[in-house]
């Protein structure tokens, strides 16, 4: 296993094919043409417009949304340039990882694996093929159940899950897997099926992460040449060590010698589990007690909102800047149940248990909880609003011997010294394909291949027999392959001087037109107020960010029956309308609360990113 430390800086959303998570459904942006945003030689084309009434996060969107329009704020032209090197490319099909022969009737199985010196006779069809040439382990003297129970396939896939600064390998063994003919009726589990998917039973698809890292040396002797060939040279040996972070495992199949430097998951960690976040409150013997993590947010006073992800909406009554606390309650949208007013003091987490009588808050922490609230700061926003940032995590359990990380696989906690130590996890029903899919980075393939000839060699006699009339001696071998799913891409630089792999041509000289890019810096504010924007003559399209309660110009585009969306019930909404004020186009970007016209923005945010690209 290859530990890597994990960038600070995120380099996009993430993991498993971010099919794990717990995300929201973005927001689907209307066909927006460019020329809303920008005009031909650069400038901005729209002005972004704040509600007199709109909360602090409304501000923060409409800020964003400026920033995202600053990348389109930019001219080309064409230039001649001297280059100092190129790159060039070369795409490589998807590589074959592992490939074993499973089954294998030719000269060298007939002769040696079964001992045949005298070949009386050779399969001449695939029916006449014998079904004792699967490969057992050792020999391809098998038959097929023999070869099912002896034959497993490993590998690793890097980085599938972290904890802190540092990232876990899955060691993966597939056991025992099955053949499933296409055409059952035409296979007897006798020569293998000419198409088949691959089946795996419930359990026998195994994955151990193991959080117990090592720094280990590995220590190899290298032969270095000393002198120059026209004096003679010289030739020595001499030990390297070369020292890594892994766990046990790659420790010990790259023969290495180390010590603990991380003993595992432990009471305040937060790692993850195909790709499920787990907050570690507690280690117990072979358990651990965690909760999801939902992060935390901004609440206003007097405007209640959920917690993502949940049906928990927190409804903060009041707030004290001086003594950092908040009132509130919490309700759950679900069952209906809310709890009594709670004070949430900074830093001090309070935790809700639903019982018989409905949801219970306390500071005592009793191994399981619905739901774990801190208030983490307490301030003022720039509209004179008072908000408090609570962070919150949720479904609090206890987990283990074993628990169920996502649907149709269960994990089974290894602790040790109040440590997690390492998770395995088996597929809980069976998985079946051709390709099976490893989790999208591999494909496992089963292959069948058969081969004729006209003639086989008899080592009895020394001498080659013709196959009769009308008939071919064949030969035939089943595979199961591993594969990469998508093909390489490797680049070089070529400078001036150097030759171009594989030809006889030199670079003599690079030269190149260019595309040149001028920034059209911003000069005027294309932020403003609403009560600032002439409705009759607005003088540039506009995005107005925030429904009709805290943006007059949305409110008079309701009104007037022009936008068209139900604001008031919006999860988050972009409309686009053409030729709305004044012969120029708005935009709104809006919510029923701050946190859905939030989402809007993030939503509009990524699509002027794809527009840069156009």
């Amino acid at each position: 296993m290859k530990v890597k430390k994990i960038a600070a800086l995120a380099i996009g959303a993430a993991m498993i094919g971010a099919t794990m998570g717990f995300a929201s459904a973005q927001p689907t942006v209307p066909n927006i043409p460019k020329s809303f945003f920008v005009n031909p030689n650069g400038t901005p084309n729209v002005k972004i417009v704040v509600g007199s009434n709109a909360a602090a996060m409304d501000v923060a969107s409409a800020a964003d949304i400026a920033v995202a329009l600053g990348s389109l704020l930019y001219t080309e032209k064409e230039v001649q340039a001297q280059g100092d090197y190129v790159k060039i490319t070369a795409t490589y099909a998807p590589a074959t990882e592992a490939m074993w022969t499973i089954y294998a009737y030719n000269y060298t199985t007939i002769t040696e694996d079964h001992n045949i010196t005298n070949i009386t006779s050779w399969a001449t069809s695939y029916d006449q093929l014998p079904g004792d040439y699967w490969y057992n382990g050792a020999a391809f003297t098998a038959n097929y159940t023999t070869w099912k129970e002896n034959f497993n396939v490993p590998t690793t896939l890097k980085g599938k899950d972290k904890s802190g600064e540092y990232t876990f390998d899955w060691h993966i063994t597939i056991s025992h897997p099955s053949l499933m003919s296409t055409n059952p009726s035409n296979w007897n589990q006798t020569a293998p099926p000419k198409s088949a998917d691959i089946a795996v039973a419930p359990g026998q698809f195994h994955i151990l992460v193991d959080y117990v890292l090592y720094n280990y040396s590995v220590t190899t002797t290298e032969t270095v040449t000393l002198g120059e060939p026209e004096w003679g040279t010289t030739t020595e040996t001499e030990n390297v060590t070369n020292y890594y972070i892994g766990d046990k495992e790659e420790m010990e199949a790259a023969g290495g010698n180390g010590s603990i430097i991380f003993q595992g998951i432990g009471a305040g960690d937060t790692f993850t589990v195909f790709g499920q976040e787990y907050h570690v409150l507690s280690v117990g013997n072979n358990t651990f007690t965690a909760g999801h993590v939902a992060g935390d947010q901004w609440y206003q006073v007097g405007q209640p909102q959920a917690i993502p992800g949940t049906n928990w909406v927190v409804n903060v009554l009041d707030i004290s800047i001086t003594d950092q606390r908040a009132l509130i309650t919490v309700k759950n949208t679900e069952t209906g149940a809310e709890t009594d007013q709670i004070i949430l003091n900074q830093n001090e987490p309070v935790y809700i248990i639903s019982t018989s009588s409905g949801l219970e808050a306390t500071t005592t922490f009793n191994g399981q909880a619905d739901l774990i609230l801190k208030l983490e700061d307490t301030f003022v926003g720039i509209d004179g609003h008072l908000i408090a940032n609570i962070y919150a995590e949720y479904n609090i359990q206890s987990l283990g011997p074993v628990f169920h990380p996502v649907s149709g696989w269960n994990a089974t906690v290894s602790t040790s010294d109040g440590y997690i130590t390492n998770i395995s996890l088996v597929n809980a029903k069976e998985l079946e394909g051709n390709p099976l899919d490893i989790f999208g980075t591999y494909n496992l393939m089963y292959k069948y291949v058969q081969k004729s000839y006209d003639e086989y060699y008899n080592p009895a006699s020394g001498e080659f027999v013709k196959a009769p009339s009308g008939k071919s001696f064949i030969v035939a071998y089943a595979y199961i392959c591993l594969k990469d799913k998508e093909g390489k891409v490797v680049e070089k630089e070529i400078k001036v001087g150097d030759q171009i792999p594989g030809t006889d041509f030199v670079v003599s000289e690079i030269a190149a037109n260019v595309t040149q890019i001028e920034l059209k810096p911003v000069t005027q504010p294309i932020t403003v107020m609403d009560f600032e924007v002439n409705m009759e003559n607005p003088g540039a399209n506009l995005i107005l960010v925030g429904g009709p309660v805290a943006n007059k110009i949305t409110k008079y585009l309701v009104e007037q029956n022009i936008s068209k969306i139900n604001w008031y019930n919006s999860t988050g909404d972009i409309e686009y309308i053409p030729n709305a004020l004044g012969g120029k186009d708005v935009v709104i970007v809006a919510g029923a609360n701050r946190t859905d016209t939030r989402m809007a923005a993030e939503a509009l945010m990524k699509y002027i990113a794809e527009l840069v690209k156009e």
